[in-house]
């Protein structure tokens, strides 16, 4: 079996060798690729691969975009360069901590069903929070602002599960899978299009599973913006994900809700 690491980078060069030393040291006994695709004006012309040795820059193939066209879009554009049978969309500011690819890469083999595979994903050396969850419904949402989402209860688990949706920052594909879902939508610039991949591949009736026994360490944020600009990226995504996938009623709502808590958070912080 062939894998294909696909690695958007945006403003991580800095962070991009110690993840592509981590695939060359914790990835043995399978044949892979690594596609980057460079999400950034400035292109990586002062990007060393010295460090990775025993010709491992031959597996490497980076993509110049020299814009940022977004996270999904950019994914869909390096797919087309990438030849394995399985994908993983990797964020350049992770690297693999511990785990066996192959016994992760042979839950496929074993289960056709199987579309999606996420990793367990940790920040700071605990469990990165909103990395795997249930159906991102108006209910989740309200109870996320409660205090008691019902994704909280996957998030420490250590055994293999089912789950509706896994992070983007570290995710395992079947490629005919991806193609058959249609890939990445690409109006999502950042944000939700996980969630949303993962709810079409769920339509085509694969499952979507959280395989905790695999670790990424995820510097979470490296890859992104101000925190205005985040928000207001984010907020635009989920508007879209809810327009998508859920009736008026339940978009006005989330929007009710989404003024309510920034009015409290002016009050708590003024």
């Amino acid at each position: 079996m062939k894998l294909s690491f696909i690695i958007l980078n945006y403003k991580s060069e800095r962070y991009l060798e110690q993840c592509l030393i981590s695939i060359m040291e914790k990835v043995t006994g399978l044949d892979f690729e690594i596609i980057i695709a460079n999400n950034d004006e400035n292109k990586l012309d002062s990007f060393s691969l010295k460090n990775l040795k025993n010709g491992y820059q031959k597996k490497i193939k980076i993509i110049e975009i020299n814009k940022n066209i977004g996270f999904a879009r950019g994914n869909n554009l390096a797919v087309k360069e990438a030849s394995g049978k399985f994908m993983c969309f990797l964020n350049p500011d992770t690297r693999i901590i511990s785990g066996d690819i192959l016994r992760l890469l042979n839950e496929f083999e074993k289960d056709k069903n199987i579309g999606v595979i996420g990793p367990k994903i940790l920040k700071g050396g605990n469990i990165q929070p909103w990395s795997v969850g249930v159906d991102m419904d108006i209910i989740e949402i309200l109870r996320s602002k409660l205090g008691c989402a019902k994704s909280k209860q996957l998030w420490n688990s250590n055994r293999k599960i089912e789950v509706d949706w896994v992070s983007g920052a570290s995710i395992f594909i079947r490629r005919d899978v991806f193609l058959e879902a249609g890939g990445f939508d690409e109006f999502f610039f950042l944000y939700y299009e996980d969630v949303d991949l993962c709810k079409r591949i769920k339509r085509l009736k694969k499952e979507i599973i959280y395989f905790p026994k695999f670790e990424i360490d995820h510097l979470e944020g490296k890859s992104s913006t101000k925190r205005y600009e985040q928000k207001t990226v984010y907020f635009k995504s989920q508007d879209y994900y809810f327009k998508k996938w859920f009736s008026l009623p339940a978009y006005y709502f989330l929007k009710f809700l989404r003024v309510f808590y920034l009015w409290k958070y002016r009050i708590r912080h003024e």
